[in-house]
């Protein structure tokens, strides 16, 4: 079976590049084009020179030449550093394998894409596109997790006697306090349409809110009582200020005064 050089070359250093982002995305790691093109470069070469050499051991080839790649792709700290990142490319790569395998056989179409030679850039291609989509999305969810875990609270709002339970956002970026007195907490725009007694609530204006849009200014109402719970324990505001927002927060209702 006759291989086209150009395609091995274009093929390897494009999935490289593409496996060796996913594992800086989802490490968090600043991404050095500079290293990603010479560890993708050194897994190239193998790949060109690998049919010349007729390795028996393949398998310990392959993972020797892994363990080489983790350690230029990215800048290491320490051996833990290292080792997490060892870890991820291989996953990356097994995944993008596995893939690989699942989309010859599973759709015959794709057999299209296939040069003369039977060479499959394409579905090789998809593969890495979809590991590095996995990527994105797992990096996406462990940050909110994480977010959660460390700045979102249990809160519950009193209002004229009716209380409505919630997710409050630690925001250290909020300091706003009315007329220089009372602090103020961001509500988002649909959730204060919902809270019952809403018209009964004493109103405020003139509410000065900085954004990085500009300056801006919003009204509001007084709850009668605030109660934030973090670990098990809850602490109670009186009289707080709540400034309704024009949009909505995603996973939160309310933007809390970190100076409560």
């Amino acid at each position: 079976m006759q291989i086209y050089i150009e395609y091995v070359i274009a093929d390897n250093m494009a999935v490289n590049m593409l496996l060796i982002y996913a594992t800086a995305i989802t490490l968090r790691r600043k991404f050095s084009t500079l290293r990603a093109v010479v560890a993708s470069a050194a897994g190239t070469a193998f790949a060109v020179l690998m049919p010349l050499w007729e390795i028996k051991a393949l398998f310990i080839a392959k993972i020797v030449l892994a363990l080489i790649m983790s350690a230029v792709m990215l800048k290491h700290k320490d051996a833990k550093s290292y080792v997490k990142c060892l870890t991820f490319f291989l996953l990356y790569t097994f995944l993008t394998g596995g893939i690989c395998v699942a989309l010859l056989g599973a759709n015959d179409s794709f057999i299209a894409l296939r040069n003369p030679d039977g060479y499959t850039p394409a579905i090789v291609a998809v593969s890495a596109f979809i590991c590095l989509f996995a990527a994105k999305k797992l990096v996406g969810y462990v940050t909110l997790a994480r977010r959660e875990k460390k700045y979102i609270a249990d809160v519950k709002l009193v209002i004229c006697g009716e209380t409505t339970v919630c997710k409050g956002y630690w925001d250290s970026g909020n300091r706003l306090f009315y007329k220089g007195i009372l602090p103020v907490v961001v509500s988002g725009a649909g959730f204060a349409r919902t809270l019952p007694n809403l018209d009964k609530a004493e109103k405020v204006e003139g509410i000065k809110l900085s954004t990085v849009a500009g300056n801006k200014t919003i009204k509001g109402f007084i709850a009668d009582k605030l109660y934030v719970s973090e670990d098990g324990v809850e602490k109670e505001f009186d009289n707080v200020v709540i400034g309704v927002g024009e949009n909505d927060f995603k996973g939160f209702s309310l933007l809390l005064n970190c100076d409560l």
